[in-house]
């Protein structure tokens, strides 16, 4: 089963022993759903709220994202299936089919994130409204994915070099703003004042769940399985290495420009309208403080990461689908599917809230991302402690014990999160 048809389908088994380059690129692929607008939104409101209080959630997210990666990656090699049809055959009926709705509301969640933040790019770029530019992006998405066959390597590229272009914005941004680095090294660590303030609470949820993101947790499965095929076993162990430092290497990127976001937002650099508390903010400031091109490149970058996500979460999908039911969709239809359902949830949303409150929207997607983890989480680390599936990739007891007290860290905050909401 080969739902991918955008990366490379197999790996020639004469290519790992000589040079690994044939594995990479999974980590990139995977890694451009780490700096979505999701992200974007909940840095900004982390650091705006609460100054660099949350840094330390940034950092231990994209720590907690590079571990559960890598786990991934590790029952792929081990098991030669992805993600999604290993669970289906592994797990009880009910749960399986639980696992697979909870994956499939992470996309939409998802979804909504990229309309959002791609309406709120046009916004910037041209001033249009923002439910025609929920629209408009839901269109030009479907386009892209109608048109895109073997491009996907151009594709991210260019994304790739946008957001690159970003990051070095930031870090021009973080230079003009004089952050305090002796109060940014205090957020790097844990505030447990914050644990009883609901809406801190929920920001670092947002944070968490626009990090460590469900769906890219089987995509990244999907990818592996793809260019694994037919790889010897001898050469398992070396290959996950590579693909573990190549994940490791394109997340800790991510890390980066998602804690740079944060400390603009700490440091509230921006224009005479203020703090810098949301994307529109964001995007005042770097035209104060860096000129117009590079808030234009800003804004850009912004549409661009949406619809770069919006290609992978339309892929993961894709791999979600044929794992759990067997077949193969229909690309378009998927992209059609995610995009409507994305749609109708943004533009309600955007009513509900008056259309005033883009960036609320963009972090609400991303808690619901945090609450889907589990389901994904859970019977991941299952599997991987299972030896008569995983043989010597068996996840030792350590490494699991401290993974599930991570899971269930999880849980509980968005147990106690359910249980606050109100009071937000």
């Amino acid at each position: 089963m080969q739902p991918n048809d955008l990366v490379p389908r197999s790996l020639p088994r004469a290519v790992l022993p000589r040079l690994p380059a044939g594995v990479l690129g999974a980590g990139a692929l995977v890694a451009v759903g780490y700096m979505d607008p999701g992200n974007w939104a909940t840095a900004i409101a982390g650091g705006a709220g609460f100054g660099y209080a949350l840094l330390f959630v940034v950092l231990a997210s994209s720590l907690v994202a590079m571990a559960v990666q890598a786990l991934a990656v590790r029952v792929t090699i081990a098991t030669g299936k992805d993600l999604a049809a290993l669970l289906n055959e592994a797990l009880p009926r009910p749960a399986a089919r639980a696992v697979w709705w909870a994956a499939e509301a992470a996309i939409l969640a998802t979804a909504v994130a990229e309309l959002a933040g791609g309406a709120i790019a046009l916004d910037l770029l041209s001033a249009l409204p923002l439910p025609a530019g929920v629209a408009a992006t839901a269109a030009a998405t479907f386009a892209v994915v109608a048109l895109v066959r073997d491009g996907a390597v151009v594709h991210e590229r260019v994304v790739n070099a946008l957001l690159a272009v970003v990051a070095l914005s930031f870090a021009a941004l973080l230079w003009r703003a004089g952050p305090d680095w002796s109060a940014a090294a205090a957020g790097l660590v844990p505030a447990p004042r914050l644990v009883g303030d609901p809406q801190a609470l929920f920001i670092a949820l947002g944070i968490l769940g626009a990090t460590v993101m469900p769906h890219n947790i089987y995509l990244h499965s999907g990818l592996v399985a793809d260019r694994m095929r037919g790889l010897a076993s001898d050469d398992r162990r070396r290959a996950f290495r590579v693909l573990v430092g190549d994940a490791v290497a394109a997340l800790s990127l991510a890390m980066l420009v998602n804690a740079a976001i944060l400390l603009v937002a700490a440091a509230s650099l921006g224009s005479a309208d203020g703090a810098v508390a949301s994307l529109d903010g964001a995007h005042r400031a770097i035209n104060a403080a860096l000129g117009g091109a590079a808030a234009l490149i800003f804004a850009v970058a912004l549409y661009a990461a949406g619809q770069s996500s919006a290609i992978t979460g339309i892929l993961a999908g894709r791999y979600i689908t044929a794992g759990f039911t067997g077949q193969v969709g229909s690309r378009l239809k998927r992209g059609l599917f995610t995009r409507l359902g994305g749609l109708t949830i943004a533009l309600g949303l955007l009513v509900a809230t008056g259309g005033d409150a883009p960036d609320r929207v963009l972090v609400l997607s991303q808690v619901t991302l945090s609450a889907a983890l589990p389901f994904v989480l859970v019977p991941l680390l299952v599997v991987a402690m299972r030896r008569r599936l995983m043989g010597g990739f068996t996840l030792r007891p350590l490494a699991a014990g401290a993974l599930a007290s991570a899971i269930g860290t999880i849980v509980l905050l968005n147990v106690y999160l359910l249980a606050m909401a109100p009071m937000a």
